[in-house]
């Protein structure tokens, strides 16, 4: 099978080299999942034979996509607005999830994983227009938006601190220039991401962005083959 994922740089999802994917510190989570591992299970994977296949899709590519294909959702905008869409359009993502999933599609992809940070704008918001998407790109329950509120590091935050209260981290400051900045305390405690991510358990993680998630690629994984996540 294949999984489509979206990526953004090589501390999040990985980064891609003469075709082979160097995975990231959130992929790394990914894989840990108690679902995503009775998935391995249920293909008959092992070391030898992984039958998961991950296909990465950069932000760039979608991004031009999602330019070759403006003129025709400017043109289907006021029919947007009756439908009540037309907010996700403006914002972009919305019109970004759904050139990923189109994208997805070519590579034939079982399911859609479409990661970006919620960053200043409210997660409910983002995780709608990524939804939508999604859904308009022919993934409706097997699109998975992964949205971390408000960067990825608020995870890796939950796993540095060992799964305690971790719903603060979503509440930490989005100001680059603070010492509370997530990035800047992932830094200050002298672990990278890759570190944080391969000593962490994300089955332990409960914070409300990564549950969302988490039930999302559930709901996918049991779409694709039914039963295999409870």
């Amino acid at each position: 099978m294949k999984i489509a994922i979206r990526g953004e740089g090589i501390t999040d999802i990985g980064t891609l080299n003469n075709g082979l994917l160097t995975k990231g510190a959130i992929l790394l989570l990914i894989e840990k999942l108690d679902c995503y591992q009775k998935l391995y299970n249920a293909l008959g994977c092992s070391d030898d034979y992984n039958f998961i296949e991950w296909c990465y899709i950069h932000k760039k590519e979608i991004e031009s996509a999602s330019l070759r294909r403006k003129k025709i959702v400017l043109r289907g905008k006021k029919q947007n607005r009756i439908n009540g869409t037309d907010n996700y359009l403006l914002k972009g993502f919305y019109n970004n999830s759904e050139s990923f999933a189109y994208l997805a599609k070519e590579q034939e992809a079982d399911i859609a994983i479409f990661f970006v940070d919620s960053d200043n704008e409210a997660f409910e918001i983002r995780y709608k227009q990524v939804k939508e998407g999604l859904k308009k790109g022919d993934f409706d329950i097997t699109g998975v938006p992964m949205i971390p509120c408000k960067i990825s590091e608020v995870w890796l935050l939950c796993c540095l601190e060992e799964y305690r209260d971790c719903a603060k981290f979503e509440m930490l400051t989005n100001d680059k220039n603070s010492l509370d900045y997530p990035k800047k305390q992932i830094e200050a405690s002298g672990k990278t991401h890759d570190k944080i991510a391969k000593d962490c358990n994300p089955n332990k993680i409960d914070m409300p962005s990564f549950n969302q998630f988490r039930d999302d690629f559930k709901e996918a994984v049991n779409a694709y083959i039914g039963g295999v996540c409870i």
